[in-house]
């Protein structure tokens, strides 16, 4: 079932005919369902172990362009760390590499092309069964040398005033994030944890924060703040795109002067966590 037109995610709260006890954002009705729990692994294979309607689930479509791959130390420290916290995290790579050339030429490293224009890559490539019930990470190498060495461009971003004129590690759209690679393993961490946790998270400007939503000394989140990821896994959804325009953090971390907004609404766009720089030498 999807959501009434225009009423984006929220509607799921209103709709008395959706079901979803364990408050993933999954309906009970899928997660028992045999065909689309086989459809699933029919493109995944063993790595998904299926949908529990008493559990907290979330499912990470992994999509890799060209040859560089998440780190499996990476993957696993990920994994547990959403386990630990009560939501069982299933990271899910899909079989099929894209061209590093050609998505080049389609898509640049330009976030909105790659996230949320009406032809971006996620528009025209994610099958559409899984935009309701997945979280989409796209992992792309990023420019090649020069100041922006392994970083894409965001219009947005650019657009808000940040200090790194629009050039990022990652970047978050609700449901779906785009990272560049990482050589450090540790900043690669990081920067998934950060950008998964987007979804339902915003950046905190807390200096007690030393989770990746806060100062990124600790590859973590702090307590409230799994606490209110579990509670916010409903975000995962994908409906009409209204839902990622009025989501509270993009408003909360505009630049007021840019947009005529009242001062309170100022934010930390250019969190730790978006713009950590690694290199070669520091590859663990």
């Amino acid at each position: 079932m999807t959501a009434p037109f225009g009423l984006g995610v929220s509607a799921y709260g209103v709709d008395r005919s959706y079901q979803d006890v364990d408050e993933d954002g999954i309906p009970d009705s899928l997660e028992r369902s045999a065909e689309f729990n086989s459809w699933i692994h029919s493109i995944f294979g063993d790595q998904f172990t299926g949908l529990d309607p008493s559990r907290r689930d979330l499912l990470v479509d992994v999509r890799y362009v060209g040859e560089w791959s998440v780190s499996d130390t990476t993957r696993q420290l990920i994994v547990k760390r959403f386990r630990e916290h009560g939501i069982h995290m299933q990271w899910l790579e899909y079989p099929k590499r894209y061209d590093q050339q050609a998505f080049e030429h389609q898509y640049g490293y330009n976030a909105k092309r790659i996230l949320w224009s009406p032809r971006s890559f996620y528009r025209q490539t994610i099958e559409s069964r899984l935009k309701n019930v997945a979280f989409q990470l796209i992992v792309v190498p990023g420019f090649a040398g020069g100041p922006h060495e392994r970083r894409l461009y965001s219009p947005a971003t650019a657009a808000h005033g940040s200090a790194s004129e629009g050039y990022v590690n990652g970047l978050n759209t609700g449901n779906r994030a785009v990272v560049a690679s990482r050589y450090s393993h540790e900043i690669e961490a990081k920067l998934i944890l950060h950008e998964i946790a987007h979804y339902a998270l915003c950046h905190s400007t807390d200096p007690t924060n030393t989770g990746v939503m806060g100062t990124n000394e600790e590859i973590d989140l702090m307590e409230y703040e799994w606490a209110k990821l579990r509670t916010g896994l409903g975000a995962i959804r994908d409906t009409t795109g209204v839902d990622v325009l009025l989501r509270r953090c993009l408003w909360d971390e505009l630049q007021p002067a840019q947009f005529r907004l009242p001062p309170n609404r100022f934010g930390n766009l250019g969190c730790p966590g978006c713009q950590a720089h690694d290199s070669q030498t520091s590859r663990m």
